[in-house]
């Protein structure tokens, strides 16, 4: 039999964790477009996601306790509500900052190179509203205050005028050292950018000679706009990530499809009347999906469909 999987990656603080969270019930409950074929034996990782969600409460990225448990581990699930072909859903043990590093110093281990080879699809997560994202910078509105900065100032002073200080240190060199430590990091869709290329490169063709999947999925869909949420997930992404969304538009080897995503369909943390109500409720229940096909969007009740969708047929 052939060997079919999907792999699940993303920047930091992307949403992956809370969903696999989510995705637990609907495995045990066996709810969904996909469905498992056994559960794994050790993932205390997910298990220690779920609780938090079971509590009403998002599994937050400073719990230590799950980052320990955190080991790579993988599923065999069914597209079809269990009738399609075996697939081996693929979580590796590799945080958004490692993707982040991958991306920065191009180099990728071999280990993620032979898990991207031998997946033919992919579930590639960003999330709405993440204090994680890094925005580009406005270089006009940069330029204006440098240059505001500029003429009202003094000019800095060099190290050769400083004298160094008694500790025989020189403030003016720290300080560059500092700042260079507090640079902000890789612009989050230019960081798509090339995990989508990565994926581009090395996905395998599917065992029907078609085109890799790649689903693209937008947590946090509930605390988008209503007016961004009713123009679907693709205007979304051509309005806040305009570089990614000009990648994906471009994209001619990947068969792409984009998700707006909600796993329980509302907000634990900021509307407390939400969260007495989604606990008298089963979590399996909650959550949805949002497709867009051209101008339309389509609002389902299944947090599994990303997932099923890049696992095909």
């Amino acid at each position: 039999m052939v060997s079919r999987s999907v792999v699940l990656i993303g920047g930091p603080d992307s949403g992956k964790t809370n969903y696999l969270a989510r995705l637990w019930p609907s495995f045990h409950k066996k709810k969904g477009e996909l469905r498992a074929e056994r559960m794994p034996d050790d993932i205390s990782y997910v298990d220690g996601a779920a609780e938090h969600l079971m509590k009403g409460k998002f599994a937050p990225r400073s719990d230590r306790n799950l980052e320990v448990g955190r080991v790579d581990f993988s599923i065999d699930v069914r597209a079809g509500r269990g009738t399609g072909d075996l697939t081996t859903l693929m979580v590796p043990d590799i945080s958004g900052e490692l993707w982040t590093r991958a991306v920065a110093t191009s180099e990728i281990s071999t280990e993620w190179l032979s898990l991207l080879e031998t997946a033919e699809g992919a579930v590639l997560f960003l999330r709405h509203g993440s204090n994680q994202t890094v925005q580009p910078l406005d270089w006009v509105n940069a330029r204006s205050v440098l240059d505001l900065y500029t003429a009202e100032e003094p000019a800095p002073t060099t190290a050769e005028d400083d004298p160094l200080p008694a500790n025989g240190t020189n403030d003016a060199a720290a300080n560059v050292e500092s700042e260079e430590q507090s640079e902000p990091g890789i612009p989050t869709q230019v960081l798509l950018c090339e995990l989508l290329r990565y994926l581009d490169l090395l996905l395998a063709n599917r065992d029907n000679g078609g085109a890799p999947r790649v689903a693209v999925v937008i947590a946090a869909w509930d605390r988008v706009a209503v007016d961004m949420r009713s123009a679907g997930p693709r205007r979304y992404l051509e309005h806040e990530f305009p570089l990614f969304a000009g990648r994906l538009a471009c994209e001619s080897r990947l068969d792409i499809k984009v998700f707006g995503l909600s796993i329980i369909g509302g907000d634990l943390d900021d509307d407390p009347a939400f969260r007495e109500e989604f606990l008298k409720t089963d979590v399996s229940d909650q959550g949805y999906v949002v497709l867009q096909n051209n101008d339309n969007c389509e609002k389902i009740a299944d947090v599994t469909l990303p997932i099923a969708w890049a696992v095909g047929g």
